[in-house]
């Protein structure tokens, strides 16, 4: 499985050498298996990628993201199709049953706040507030109509900043910091999703008409206490700085629990993704699944 995750500024050119990705800047070279990668960030807006490159990173189902000015993502290249199976795997995401992705919801909103918990104990807040999210937890319903996601999300938030903090406010540093791993996430989880041959665009809750990746933005639920827990143990200093960022990007290398053994977190989509598909598939779908746990973390050190 490929684990290599490059992060690319100041360089010259991104080209096909054999099996190889070369990057060259200046006289200097450096090749890098495409079977090792997972993915490339690409910071440069200068960078020049020959399109014979571009062909075989599609082939090779390597996530390509592009960053703007800001260094957000701003560009992710997918490829047309990911899996051997992929027709008849889309008949079968369209038939997806209401009920069972009602109960899919339930579940991923559950950890989620149990996911948000175990952030707040690392963080030592005290347990009447703790309490009050382990209640919301127990309380969800199937597609969470009660809207418990975001009354956990309220409390769980206010517990570290102040009454200031607005998540929507992106002049706020963690604010900065928690969309940029977020983004990362999202974009990892989407070419999972696309080599597991789903179509991004449907999702489980998500309908959004201009969301090409519903899907993406349902399954990074119970993943993004992983970055958030990241920003509040090293909170990041004016702006976000190269190193800042990298050790975001590493967020992916990080080790969680699930299935009862502790993975990376891009073994952990892999197989998140691969339940879910189990799950629909199977009668008894519930012992399928696969969720994304935070109650073991250990982030990747560079």
């Amino acid at each position: 499985m490929s684990w290599r995750v490059v992060h690319v500024t100041n360089v010259d050119q991104m080209s096909l050498h054999l099996d190889s990705l070369k990057v060259k800047r200046g006289d200097d070279e450096l090749k890098i298996p495409l079977s090792d990668i997972f993915s490339i960030i690409i910071e440069d807006l200068t960078c020049k990628l020959t399109g014979r490159l571009i062909v075989e990173l599609s082939k090779h189902n390597i996530l390509v993201l592009l960053c703007g000015q800001e260094h957000l993502p701003e560009t992710q290249l997918l490829p047309v199709s990911g899996h051997f199976g992929q027709h008849k795997r889309m008949r079968q995401q369209l038939k997806w049953s209401e009920d069972k992705k009602g109960v899919l919801w339930k579940k991923i909103v559950s950890q989620k706040i149990f996911n948000q918990v175990k952030v707040m104990e690392r963080q030592k807040i005290e347990q009447p507030r703790i309490n009050r999210l382990l209640n919301l937890m127990s309380e969800v319903e199937d597609f969470d109509y009660t809207n418990c996601e975001a009354q956990a999300a309220k409390i769980y938030f206010n517990s570290f900043f102040d009454d200031h903090f607005y998540r929507s406010n992106t002049q706020i540093i963690e604010n900065a910091a928690l969309n940029y791993g977020y983004s990362i996430f999202h974009a990892a989880i989407a070419r999972t999703i696309v080599a597991k041959g789903l179509i991004p665009g449907i999702g489980i809750f998500h309908r959004g008409e201009r969301n090409p990746f519903n899907l993406a933005s349902d399954i990074i639920e119970p993943f993004r206490p992983i970055v958030d827990a990241f920003v509040l143990e090293r909170p990041p200093e004016e702006f976000l700085t190269k190193e800042y960022r990298l050790n975001l990007i590493n967020l992916l290398h990080s080790r969680i629990s699930i299935d009862g053994k502790l993975q990376t977190v891009i073994r952990a989509i892999d197989i998140f993704v691969g339940s879910i598909v189990d799950y629909f598939s199977a009668e008894k779908g519930d012992k399928k699944l696969k969720l994304p746990g935070t109650h073991k973390l250990v982030f990747h050190e560079l």
